[in-house]
């Protein structure tokens, strides 16, 4: 599933009119150069923000949306270089150009032809939540000492720093951290003109399935859940014209995926020859649940 949602946003100056920022938000990977590429890139946001800053002025801002379960444009999209008349290669940096660049156009024209608004006061909360965690490989490296105590362990609220030998698939009998939960932040912010809200904005910390933002969960035969309940879909409970949605805020606690299409136990669904990569990177199957549960309660407050 795609997110099919580009919103933009333009700050100017009350006094000048010039553009201070131009703020871009779009659920697609940045990783337009492919697997193979080892260098430390912007992949195209490098280019939507040129394109934007070029044209407008002002600082551009890239904020990727719902990009769980979303794979990079790649092979799926071809992009005509008009400097040489032919498809643009994959992998590659031109290709990584084409694309950023027309992100740019879209992004300009959606916000030429976007509502002017003068904003008098913005509406920010913040809430702290502690997410189940199922993943053995998490706990594992919480215990060897990978996150260096920056993301430490909890149970009922409480930092928890016990300990335990357990046998681990892949890895054998090593040490892994008990601690029931992980903690992590949601934020929800309103920009508000005149007693109307006019744009929201939420922040997701990790990788979230579009259906979870958008609608459509699906039930496969064989997933490990198959009957559970269907969380909270963001946008339900979203009102304003303008819905900003930035994942990998605050934390990047991995995939947040539908209880009822998880599966981490064979058969695969879709007759996958292996296991899906987003439950490997998740907490767990309540991750999602649990932090959209606080958005929801943020967003009623």
């Amino acid at each position: 599933m795609k997110d099919p949602f580009l919103f933009a946003m333009r700050l100017t100056a009350s006094s000048t009119g010039k553009t201070i920022a131009t703020l871009v938000n779009w659920s697609d990977h940045p990783e337009t150069l492919g697997r193979k590429n080892t260098e430390i890139t912007a992949d195209y946001p490098h280019w939507v923000r040129t394109y934007l800053e070029q044209q407008s002025g002002g600082m551009a801002l890239f904020f990727s949306g719902s990009i769980g379960k979303v794979s990079p444009l790649g092979e799926q999209v071809s992009l005509l270089d008009p400097e040489t008349g032919v498809v643009a290669q994959d992998g590659t940096w031109r290709k990584a150009e084409l694309l950023g660049t027309e992100i740019g156009r879209v992004a300009e024209r959606a916000v030429e032809r976007g509502q002017k608004a003068d904003i008098d006061s913005v509406v920010e909360r913040s809430s702290a939540v502690f997410v189940p965690m199922d993943n053995l490989n998490f706990r594992a490296a919480e215990a060897a000492g990978v996150f260096a105590g920056r993301k430490p362990f909890y149970t009922y609220g409480k930092p928890d720093p016990s300990r335990e030998m357990r046998d681990v698939p892949y890895l054998g009998r090593i040490e892994i951290a008990t601690g029931h939960d992980i903690q992590t932040e949601v934020d929800y912010v309103q920009l508000r003109a005149r007693g109307k809200t006019l744009a929201q904005i939420v922040t997701v910390p990790g990788e979230i399935y579009p259906e979870l933002v958008n609608g459509g969960i699906a039930r496969y035969a064989g997933a490990d859940y198959f009957d559970a309940p269907v969380e909270p879909v963001l946008r339900e409970h979203l009102a304003a014209k303008y819905q900003f949605i930035f994942g990998l805020c605050n934390d990047e606690i991995g995939y947040l995926i539908p209880k009822a299409e998880w599966d981490a136990q064979p058969p695969w669904l879709m007759n996958a020859k292996k296991p899906w990569y987003g439950e490997v990177n998740s907490v767990g199957p309540d991750a999602a649940n649990a932090v959209l549960q606080a958005l929801v309660s943020l967003i009623r407050r």
